[in-house]
């Protein structure tokens, strides 16, 4: 497991253990039962996870995965 995905297994499995095992198996954050403000404070727990510069919010969805997440972060200088 590289080291984005030992950090987003942390912050997962503290704020939304529920759904850790299904997003990393690749279900989308629906899928995974995470509402849209579910999604906002994943973003949210993001930015402060890894200092990433403030997300606008539109980046992530209910639909999108735990690779999105991945390109985002990879996107903005993470990794």
């Amino acid at each position: 497991m590289n080291t984005i995905d030992q950090n987003l297994k942390a912050l997962l499995d503290e704020r939304f253990p529920q759904s850790t095992d299904r997003l990393f198996e690749g279900a989308s954050f629906k899928e995974a039962g995470m509402d849209s403000m579910g999604v906002v404070e994943f973003i949210v727990a993001l930015e402060r996870q890894f200092g990433t510069p403030t997300l606008n919010g539109n980046e992530l969805g209910a639909e999108s995965t735990l690779q999105d997440a991945r390109d985002l972060l990879t996107s903005v200088g993470v990794g």
